[in-house]
């Protein structure tokens, strides 16, 4: 994930960048949702590592890490996935004990292992702190 922007304030290693519009999508489950604004005329902003020096006023190209953007799309679309396919397989198990109920049962423990897994990405999602990093400063000329 990559955004352009503006470099409002620093605070030693760290640097306060607003940038526009990122996303279409209001996703309040995403781990990374902060980084989307939810009108493309909105302004926002976000903190963010600043290994380059950038200054205040300099436009800058900031990224968030491919390990940390694997991550958060695992906990958001992985994690509840995962209880989708636990669920439909212990109602699998558990259904071979009640004959004539077996379809209930599967989709009952689909769907609660579903929700469970949403429950896991929401409680781990509001920990979860992904850090976007300033790779360049950007010269006055140079777009993006």
């Amino acid at each position: 994930m990559e955004k352009i922007g503006t470099v409002l304030r620093t605070m030693g290693e760290r640097a306060t960048v607003q940038v526009g519009y990122q996303s279409s999508t209001d996703c309040k489950v995403c781990p990374i949702g902060y980084l989307c604004a939810l009108n493309r005329c909105e302004l926002f902003e976000f903190e963010a590592l600043n290994p380059q020096g950038a200054k205040v006023g300099d436009r800058v190209r900031i990224e968030l890490g491919t390990a940390k953007s694997l991550a958060a799309y695992g906990l958001a679309y992985g994690v509840p996935m995962i209880g989708l396919i636990v669920g439909a397989i212990v109602g699998a198990a558990i259904a071979g004990y009640y004959d004539g109920y077996e379809t209930p049962i599967v989709a009952a423990f689909t769907l609660l292992g579903t929700g469970a897994g949403f429950a896991i990405t929401l409680l781990k999602g509001r920990k979860f702190k992904a850090t976007p990093v300033i790779t360049a400063v950007l010269r006055p000329a140079e777009k993006s």
